[in-house]
This record gives structure tokens, C-alpha cells and sequence, in this order.
């Protein structure tokens, strides 16, 4: 009986992770290339120069040296789920299967984070810009971020000579706010066209914080620092599921019942240092 709900959770699991209508799904699917739970890539070496007007022959070959990158997906755990005996598992799915979406959608979202996390930047580059807002203070004492700032946003995309396929933008909710005040038809029009200066909106809860003093991206999950949207071109980042583990365990002796509980692997990272920035509100 086990492995019969162990075929059906995995397959829950499976066909909820990856929403249509989720900024997860927009990254680069790099599922394929798992092996043993990580992911084995290549850093490409130099771009070739390009000689203009060449009167010297031949032309000199040169070698292209790669650099192999192995990247381990993480390893995420759900606390197991106790479903008594009383609640009759063995013959009706529907408490197992609200317990397995509800492990789901837990993992989705702290997938999510995780994956936010790792596509913002650390610091500012012409490839990876990262801004501050410029708005007047907000109710939270923050610099309110503006459709200027978007704008501004946009330019150092273009200024960087980043992609122009595939740009998303993922709005905190702070920020969202900050655009609605400003401007409601134009926040209006923005959402229901769904973009903005070349970005598909996306709005997302759980985008990093920043230290709005030194510019620093705040530890994985501090509840400190202030509140920033986050610009992916999607093609220079990737996503990866690796293998999904759990089934039922029957547990009579001390709990009557059955415990259900999974581990995913699952990494998602920008391919290189290019391709995406932020804008954090600064203090007003």
C-alpha cells in the first residue's frame, strides 16, 4: 500500500511544483541535466576578438578554455504529518492528498525563496545593476519606489548589454504598494497588461532584503533590512528538480496512524554573474 501512495504523492507533487501563472516557471528548465542530484555545467571561456579590416594572414587561432561546474541541488525536508488510523488512510485519499498539497505548496515556496535568493545581486555591476528607490517616504519610512525607478531599472539592463527577451520583474508587495499610491491608472493598465518597461510583472512575497546603509544583501531569511523587487532576464537563469522522496510510514505502535513527510532536491541559480538586479527601497 506504500508504494501505491508513494506513486501518487510524487505525482501530486510533480504536477503542482511548477505552476503556469509562476515566475519559477519562466527560468530555464535544466531538469535534464541532473545527475546523481547535481547538475554538471560549463563556464565558457573568453569571447573570440574580432579583427576589422584584417591585412595580416593568418589568422591567429586561440584555444577557448571552459571551466566545469558542479552545482548540488539542495536538499529540502517537510517535518512529517501525523494522519491517524481514525481518519481511515487506507481507503480514502482525500486527507493523504490535502496533507501532500499542503507539504507542496510549502516546498514551493520555500523554493521560491531560496530561488530569489540566489538570482539577486550582491553587489552593483554593469551586469548585474542594482539600484535604490528615489520616491518620496512612504507609511513605512521607506524611499517609495517609482515608475521612474522601473525605468531606471530598464536602462541599466540596457546599459549592461543585457538580453531584452525575457526580462521579469518580481514586485514585493511594499513596492506594489509604492506604484498603486503613485499612480492607480497607471498601476491598473500595468497590471492587467501584466508590463512595464520591457518586464513581465510578477508580484512575490518572499524577495531578499537589503542593508539600505551599505548597499548588502541580508542573510537567506532576515526578518531585518528593507524590501526590494527583484529583475531576472530568464534565459540566464536555471532551474533543476532532482529526485522527490517520501511515502506513507506506518507508524501503529506509537502513533495509531501513518506519518507522511518528503525531502526534494532542487536548486535554482543564475548561469553565470549577469542578467539580473534589483532595486531595494532606500531609507527616506
Amino acid at each position: 500500500m506504500a508504494g501505491v501512495f508513494k506513486e501518487i504523492f510524487t505525482s501530486i507533487i510533480l504536477s503542482l511544483f511548477y505552476p503556469d501563472a509562476s515566475w519559477l516557471q519562466e527560468l530555464t528548465s535544466m531538469d535534464h541535466m541532473v545527475d546523481n542530484n547535481a547538475i554538471n555545467l560549463a563556464e565558457v571561456g573568453a569571447d573570440p576578438d574580432v579583427v576589422v579590416d584584417n591585412n595580416v594572414w593568418p589568422l591567429v587561432p586561440l584555444q577557448r578554455t571552459d571551466t566545469g561546474i558542479r552545482i548540488p541541488l539542495a536538499t529540502f525536508d517537510t517535518k512529517p504529518t501525523h494522519v491517524t488510523n481514525v481518519d481511515e488512510m487506507e481507503t480514502a485519499y482525500d486527507k493523504a492528498e490535502s496533507v501532500v498539497r499542503q507539504h507542496t505548496n510549502t516546498l514551493y515556496t520555500r523554493a521560491c525563496k531560496s530561488a530569489a535568493y540566489n538570482i539577486s545581486p550582491t553587489a552593483h555591476t554593469a551586469a548585474t545593476p542594482l539600484l535604490k528607490t528615489t520616491g518620496v517616504a512612504n507609511s513605512s519610512g521607506y524611499k517609495a519606489l517609482t515608475y521612474n525607478d522601473i525605468t531606471d531599472l530598464s536602462l541599466a539592463f540596457d546599459n549592461g548589454d543585457l538580453p531584452q527577451q525575457g526580462r521579469i520583474l518580481l514586485l514585493s508587495p511594499q513596492h506594489k504598494k509604492d506604484l498603486k499610491v503613485e499612480d492607480i491608472k497607471l498601476y491598473k493598465q500595468m497590471m492587467t497588461d501584466r508590463e512595464i518597461d520591457g518586464f513581465k510583472i510578477y508580484t512575490f512575497t518572499g524577495n531578499p532584503k537589503y542593508n539600505a546603509s551599505t548597499g548588502a544583501k541580508m542573510p537567506y531569511g532576515s526578518a531585518t533590512g528593507n524590501p526590494s523587487s527583484i529583475a531576472i532576464v530568464t534565459s540566464e537563469a536555471m532551474r533543476a528538480m532532482g529526485t522527490i522522496e517520501g511515502e506513507p510510514e506506518k507508524r501503529w505502535a506509537d502513533y495509531r496512524g501513518w506519518l507522511l513527510g518528503f525531502q526534494m532536491r532542487f536548486v535554482a541559480l543564475p548561469f553565470r554573474a549577469f542578467g539580473y538586479g534589483a532595486v531595494y527601497s532606500d531609507n527616506a
